[in-house]
């Protein structure tokens, strides 16, 4: 299988911003065996993008883009891949007809597969965290099981513990010639992928078994999940199942912690999170009508005080300041 990368974005052209996307996708491909042949990068222009999926797929079986899936101005992605397969695109929900979407975004987010070409093209996020997550849980699966691959992976997600520390606890690790082992990390985590190639899917899944149980033994509770286990979602559940509440102020990030726990729509114990109504640090002092700090406070010990503030004028368990 021949795969091509389209990257698009001018931000990645002009290298404003480092692409990691391609790099990453790069890495992954291997694991699926397929043969990348070329990476290409284009600005937010719908010609050029068009132009540049049409060149991809003609010489690629399989051609992944990321970027440009957004509703803002310059995002093309969507447009430029109707224009290139003669997809119609619905004008309300944003919608190729004949694709297959991924996650649990609205149409005119999400990312998407069409597979009723030549070759198949999967575009995806830009966002490294969103791209990485429905690379490995759906749009690598689903290759696999079209190409009939008899081959399994799994992958064990961790935190608290850097990726060269992980190679290091696990490089006496015995692999036989079938299985392979690789590592990703990024925004604190970092992910263990095991694949295996056999005759037979029972045979495959017995040696992901084994080599999930030895490496569970080895780093215990530093694996927090698996496959398509997300951090905040085992959090919430843990949090859920424990009784706790806890109350999350946020000042200067545009609340993005608390939007991440609470968007989790596939966890019921959302409830468990009570995020406060504030922007900066001067509006959580005012909120918990304490002192602000001053360009001579110690920062640290303000937080401190600050979250136990929290968790006392809140009546919840546990205090969270970011």
């Amino acid at each position: 299988m021949k795969a091509e990368i389209v990257s698009i974005g001018t931000k990645h052209l002009l290298g404003d911003v480092l692409d990691t996307n391609s790099a990453y996708i790069s890495r992954s491909l291997q694991e699926i065996g397929a043969e990348l042949i070329y990476k290409v990068t284009v600005g937010d222009n719908l010609e050029h993008i068009a132009d540049a999926l049409r060149i991809a797929l003609a010489r690629a079986d399989l051609v992944l883009t990321t970027g440009g899936l957004g509703d803002q101005a310059r995002d093309f992605t969507r447009q430029a891949a109707a224009a290139t397969t003669h997809a119609s695109l619905n004008p309300i929900t944003h919608e190729l007809e004949g694709s297959i979407l991924l996650g649990n975004q609205a149409p005119r987010f999400a990312g998407f597969i069409l597979d009723n070409l030549p070759g198949m093209l999967v575009c995806l996020p830009g966002s490294r965290r969103e791209m990485a997550y429905l690379l490995e849980t759906e749009v690598f699966p689903y290759i696999r099981a079209r190409a009939r691959l008899k081959s399994g992976m799994l992958i064990l997600r961790t935190v608290g513990v850097m990726e060269s520390s992980l190679r290091q606890q696990l490089a006496d690790l015995a692999l036989a010639s079938n299985q392979w082992i690789s590592f990703d990390s990024y925004a604190g985590q970092s992910n263990i992928r095991l694949r295996v190639m056999a005759d037979t899917e029972a045979d495959i899944q017995v040696q992901l078994d084994m080599l999930r149980s030895t490496i569970l033994q080895r780093l215990g509770d530093h694996v927090f999940g698996q496959d398509k286990d997300r951090l905040e979602a085992v959090i919430l559940a843990m949090l859920g199942k424990g009784g706790y509440r806890l109350a999350v102020a946020e000042c200067h990030t545009d609340h993005t912690l608390s939007q991440l726990l609470l968007a989790d729509t596939a966890v019921t114990v959302t409830a468990s999170i009570l995020p406060l109504a504030v922007e900066s640090e001067i509006d959580l002092a005012s909120a918990l009508q304490i002192e602000p700090p001053t360009p001579t406070t110690t920062i640290t010990h303000w937080c401190r005080t600050a979250a136990e503030e929290m968790v006392r004028k809140t009546a919840v368990s546990l205090g969270l300041l970011v």
